[in-house]
């Protein structure tokens, strides 16, 4: 943790040794300062006239190269911060302003991961050592360090507000060994002897003694790391609010200064300061991971994740009266209730990796564990340590639009039903391009009145030639995922891979000082130019292709229906090798530059379907149909033979299908790629309506949608899913709903009081997922009738009409 104590001029940063022990290093020989240009040092010194201060000939070149800076001096940061308010509102930039004092320090020596503490220390209060006067160094390599990590739940009284249990178990991030506990306030009529334990659980007497117990413990465990399941968004604000109505110290940090909680403002999420500790919140963590989950409810992670979940899995209405009812009668279960999910936040971590990984992407990009998954805030952090390293400021902030560039090119899908269809695809395209055509913020500033020395992308943008960092930085990361995955490491080797993806969406926003436009348009107009040209590569040597999508062609084969997944690997890797090095000829003889663009088999469907557009375009000529971008399915070979229903962006992974469509379309599929006929299909989705009208599928219709902001902020309209949740009683809330459609509408799926529209569901979720594949077929007995759906079951179950709605 770093941090600064601007009232006495000095940083301070703690942490855990290799050896176990925790430190405190204190920093107070710092001066504070800035950068301006040299070309505003006189009108600065008009307006800085009240504020001490000492100009200094700066070491660092601008940014883009074309002015000289000066380094402003204060004797206190209070007044540093004053004069770069003074001057910031009068429209004179600072390249390093903004930059908080303990980044800035860190930042100039280098360090980002971890780091060598010497000097003489003593013993501390809330520390083991204390570093009056430490010398810190960064570290390339290192000892692994255990961090020591504290999960908490807390339960509480809906009513009231007020906190009825509190559960926290100890580990550190190798998630062996738990020290759990949990302590309860003792329920009207429960006697426990005083404040003492029952059946392994801890009871108080009142609310203020149990917070006051619960703080004493976290000083006690001294973890770094404080966490839990949404525990930003629900936990933390209600200890800090409790603690303040009841009087109660909010000390949980390694100083005697309270922690803060910052509420969610535009843009930014709710976050949390305790002084010499992490906060991180294991819903956002997980959000943020490789896997996906249908929803983020702790119940749902630890039950795919683990196979186990809360002791009491009920939701909505049902699990608070069900609560209320634990806690007045058998208020040991419900303590126990509290500590298991503080218990599965570790069983998640230590099954996904998901701790470590945030570890390893906080090592590497230098930005502390809580801001360790913020895209934007890791490259500034990393692309300003590699301009410190060449003596360059970093860029001034900016205030030009950066509107981003078009999404990725799509080819246009052709509809229909097709065999044996190989896909291709660029590894990492966009990272590849920056790294081949030097794409790169400095180099692209310093390209400026530059001729003869330039690479022009198709969008006209221009950079030097000379290597820039970016590139640097991808083949340096290529190489570690490299050695990181032949190692087996996957974790280290996904660490490695997102960050460099997520370079193209950083250079294309506003919130980061090196967006622009023409920086993130020149990746994609480079991947649309090699996209269309591998097309057209493939359409010359006889290859039909299917649709295209950013990095990616579907291409039929040719091979039969007995070809092995293996053949299929031969022939396309001997095609993709032919098409690289067509590539990189193409590029060597065009730009004079060695292409690391690499096409790849991917995988290969037996069958592939395109279904078309449910609504022509204008212009479009009778009977032409165009097929849905990003919407397909296939049969994919695995590698034994075996084959099995892959979907993307059709009803049956969408997140507004409920169970039920999502199933059916995915068995309506595999009737159609394994050779049924139309009297199969229609005859599997009566069967599918019979059972929907006996009651049968009830617990498949359940729609969950998430509420991004409390229900009483939906003013203009009201979503099915913000009704729900007003009738389960939530303010100022969000979270995943679930409900039900009734003959009423959108009922709490734990609260339905109104019988099942079953009619609704026939209309939304299986006609939809019936119609995209009929209507590849050709098939038209499911819309014979062409009348109105609703109401017309009745006469497609009992067989006497075609399918008529």
């Amino acid at each position: 943790h770093a941090g600064s104590d601007t009232d006495r001029d000095r940083l301070y940063f703690t942490g855990r040794l290799e050896d176990g022990r925790s430190f405190a290093a204190v920093e107070s020989s710092w001066k504070p300062s800035f950068h301006i240009n040299n070309a505003d040092l006189g009108k600065a010194g008009a307006l800085l006239s009240g504020i001490p201060y000492t100009v200094h000939a700066s070491h660092l070149e601008s940014f883009s190269g074309r002015e000289t800076l000066a380094r402003l001096e204060f004797c206190h940061y209070r007044e540093r911060r004053k004069a770069f308010s003074i001057l910031g509102d009068a429209g004179i930039p600072s390249p390093d302003g903004s930059m908080k004092p303990a980044e800035a320090f860190l930042s100039g020596l280098g360090i980002r991961g971890p780091l060598g503490v010497q000097g003489e220390f003593r013993q501390g209060r809330s520390v083991d050592m204390v570093f009056p006067h430490p010398r810190l160094t960064a570290l390339e390599e290192a000892a692994p360090v255990r961090l020591r990590i504290d999960s908490i739940d807390i339960e509480t009284d809906t009513k009231s507000g007020a906190i009825r249990a509190i559960g926290f178990s100890i580990s550190d991030s190798s998630f062996e060994n738990l020290k759990s506990a949990v302590a309860v306030v003792a329920p009207p009529d429960f006697s426990f002897p005083g404040a003492g334990t029952v059946s392994g659980v801890m009871f108080h007497s009142d609310e203020k003694s149990l917070l006051e117990a619960f703080i004493a413990g976290i000083q006690q465990a001294d973890p770094d790391v404080l966490t839990g399941w949404n525990f930003l968004d629900f936990d933390f604000p209600r200890l800090a609010e409790r603690c303040g109505r009841l009087g109660v110290p909010f000390v949980l940090g390694r100083s005697s200064e309270s922690a803060k909680f910052f509420e969610r403002g535009e843009g930014k999420s709710a976050s949390a300061l305790v002084p010499g500790r992490q906060v991180i919140d294991a819903l956002r963590v997980t959000r943020s991971g490789p896997e996906r989950f249908s929803d983020y409810r702790l119940e749902t992670v630890a039950r795919s994740v683990l196979g186990e979940g809360k002791l009491v899995a009920l939701d909505g209405r049902e699990k608070i009266d069900e609560l209320d009812s634990l806690y007045a009668s058998d208020p040991v279960s419900f303590g126990n209730y509290c500590l298991k999910d503080a218990e599965l936040v570790f069983g998640i971590f230590k099954k996904t990796g998901l701790f470590r990984l945030t570890m390893e992407r906080s090592a590497l990009t230098g930005v502390m564990l809580d801001k360790a998954w913020t895209s934007v805030v890791s490259f500034e952090r990393i692309y300003g340590m590699e301009l410190m390293k060449r003596n360059i400021a970093p860029d001034f902030p900016s205030d030009a639009a950066v509107s981003g560039a078009a999404g990725g090119t799509i080819l246009e899908p052709e509809p229909g039903l097709f065999a044996n269809v190989a896909v291709f695809d660029f590894r990492s395209l966009y990272p590849t391009i920056i790294r081949t055509f030097n794409i790169d913020p400095l180099s692209h500033a310093r390209a400026y009145g530059i001729t003869g020395r330039t690479i022009t992308a198709p969008n006209r943008a221009v950079f030097l030639r000379d290597p820039g960092i970016l590139p640097s930085l991808i083949a340096g990361y290529f190489a570690s995922r490299g050695d990181a995955l032949k190692k087996g490491d996957a974790i280290a080797g996904h660490v490695y891979k997102i960050l460099m993806n997520s370079f193209y969406g950083v250079l294309g926003t506003s919130s980061c000082r090196y967006g622009r436009t023409e920086l993130a348009g020149a990746i994609t107009s480079f991947a649309r130019k090699w996209l269309l040209l591998s097309r057209d590569w493939f359409s010359r040597e006889g290859y039909r292709v299917l649709y295209g999508d950013t990095d990616s062609l579907f291409v039929v084969s040719g091979l039969s229906d007995s070809s092995s997944y293996d053949e299929f690997g031969s022939h396309c890797a001997a095609l993709a090798e032919k098409l690289n090095r067509f590539l990189g000829q193409r590029i060597h003889s065009e730009y004079g530059l060695e292409s690391f663009l690499e096409l790849r088999f991917e995988k290969a469907y037996r069958r592939f379907m395109i279904p078309p557009l449910r609504s022509r375009r204008d212009g479009d000529a009778p009977g032409v149909l165009r097929g849905r971008a990003k919407g397909y399915g296939g049969h994919l070979i695995a590698r034994d033979g075996t084959l099995s229903v892959e979907v993307k962006g059709m009803e049956a992974v969408r997140r507004d299908t409920t169970e039920l469509g999502r199933r059916l379309q995915l068995e309506l599929l595999e009737l159609v790629f394994s050779g049924a006929g139309e009297d199969l299909f229609l005859k599997h989705i009566r069967h599918t309506i019979a059972e929907l009208r006996a009651g049968v599928l009830d617990m498949d219709l359940v729609y969950r949608k998430r509420l991004s902001r409390p229900p009483e902020d939906y003013t203009a309209s009201t979503p099915p899913q913000v009704k729900a949740a007003r009738a389960l009683g939530w303010k100022g809330r969000r979270g995943t709903v679930e409900y039900i459609w009734t003959t009423l509408g959108a009922e709490p799926a734990s609260a339905r009081n109104s019988p099942i529209d079953y009619d609704h569901y026939i209309d939304t979720q299986i006609l939809p997922a019936a119609e995209s594949i009929a209507s590849v077929m050709g098939w038209t007995k499911l819309a014979a009738g062409g009348g109105k759906r609703r109401r017309r079951s009745g006469d497609f179950e009992s067989g006497q009409m075609e399918l008529e709605w």
